[in-house]
């Protein structure tokens, strides 16, 4: 299973809650760029995406890129907000790759995201600045790294 764990972009400083924090105009073009490049690199077979505002719009970013394409893969999960469990995460991984599901999206945030590739690979190689995206090869309890993906 190729499972690309992304950071959502960058996003304003203040809100009325962390949950309601929107993306920035800097955070959208690295959204859409991150997304042209998933789009060369991966057919998604199914995307998780936090329900906090900036991971959505993230989403709706890279979902534009695939013309729409995504609605129909996407599901919204709480376990993925900034303190989940990773190892909850895997654990929803591993029944997807029972399904089938060769490829996935992840959109949530740090400190998770690192968290995420750490129960996948043993450790976190990866340097989550917003809109990073580590594309990681997972055999059912063995990942690697195999790129990293920062924003321009």
């Amino acid at each position: 299973m190729d499972i690309f764990v992304m950071r959502h972009g960058e996003a304003e400083l203040m809100a009325k809650s962390d949950k309601e924090r929107h993306l920035n105009s800097r955070g959208r073009q690295q959204a859409t760029a991150q997304g042209i490049w998933l789009k060369s690199t991966a057919l998604l077979a199914h995307v998780l995406v936090s329900p906090y505002i900036r991971a959505q719009q993230t989403f709706e970013q890279i979902n534009q890129v695939y013309d729409n394409q995504l609605l129909s893969k996407v599901e919204i999960w709480d376990a993925i907000t900034p303190y989940g469990n990773a190892h909850t995460v895997v654990s929803y991984l591993d029944v997807l790759a029972e399904q089938g599901i060769e490829s996935v999206l992840i959109v949530s945030h740090l400190p998770l995201v690192g968290e995420i590739v750490a129960a996948l690979c043993g450790r976190n190689s990866v340097s989550f600045y917003p809109s990073t995206i580590a594309k990681v090869e997972w055999s059912r309890h063995i990942g690697t790294v195999v790129q990293a993906k920062y924003p321009e």
